[in-house]
């Protein structure tokens, strides 16, 4: 499946409560939600794992042009009142969902690389990000984070790369950082002025998590991603800018 994730900055919803179908008290649809799909799953085959650990599939998304640990966005609707939900789908292994198949973006996967980029200097075809949106998500070892880049053509083409130093020393709070680039690989039309954009990416922590959990005997890990801003005033420099602080698990709620 491929289908081009790029948002208009006041396009992007989150989460939407249905009071349209079903229980309004139960059920409830959500928006532009994160998932890592999975394949040949016990009898029902293809299913999706979204934020908080929860396990959801239909019998329409087994149809799916989808592939195994392919990372998406998405809308879905879910009754919790159904009896076959009960159990939070402990019983059969997921809950069942209508999943919006219209509705299904892939969302491009990139490398988190245990040696730090040179932050020095500017790469070519560097890009600058407008801010990163607090909303994230860890899901089946990957990380989805939303880029804001302003001026942005939509066939432009980019790609990303997460990096960290791994002997870098902490302060007490244990809060690592990763330095977040973009670079462009395409041109857009030449006729196209740009625009904001939010673009989604997932980003492959989960040696990452694995290393920082292990060593430090804990359960969360905790971390600021600095992305570049600004070129400085000689236009060969960076000026990173820092995120908040995001915390994840493991288990990804």
């Amino acid at each position: 499946m491929r289908k081009t994730v790029l948002y208009g900055v006041i396009a992007l919803c989150l989460v939407v409560l249905s009071s349209c179908l079903g229980d309004p008290a139960t059920q409830l649809t959500m928006a532009n939600q994160t998932g890592v799909v999975a394949t040949n799953v016990g009898t029902v085959g293809k299913v999706i794992f979204v934020k908080g650990g929860d396990v959801i599939s239909s019998e329409n998304f087994q149809n799916a042009n989808v592939e195994d640990g392919e990372c998406i966005l998405f809308d879905y609707s879910i009754d919790y009142g159904l009896a076959e939900n009960a159990d939070g789908g402990a019983n059969k292994g997921y809950m069942t969902a209508t999943i919006y198949e219209n509705t299904l973006s892939e969302v491009s996967q990139w490398q988190l690389f245990n040696t730090l980029t040179d932050t020095s200097n500017v790469e070519n075809g560097e890009l600058l990000l407008s801010t990163l949106q607090p909303r994230s998500s860890y899901i089946k070892g990957n990380l989805f984070l939303f880029t804001e880049m302003s001026g942005h053509k939509t066939a432009q083409e980019d790609s990303f790369a997460l990096s960290y130093n791994p002997d870098q020393v902490l302060n007490g709070d244990q809060v690592y950082s990763l330095y977040l680039r973009a670079i462009k690989t395409a041109e857009g039309g030449e006729e196209d002025n740009g625009q904001s954009m939010i673009i989604p990416c997932a980003f492959n922590i989960q040696d990452f998590v694995k290393k920082v959990t292990g060593e430090n005997n804990t359960d969360e890990v905790k971390f600021r991603v600095n992305y570049a801003s600004a070129f400085g005033k000689d236009s060969a420099s960076i000026v990173w800018k820092s995120s908040d602080v995001f915390t994840i698990n493991p288990s990804g709620k």
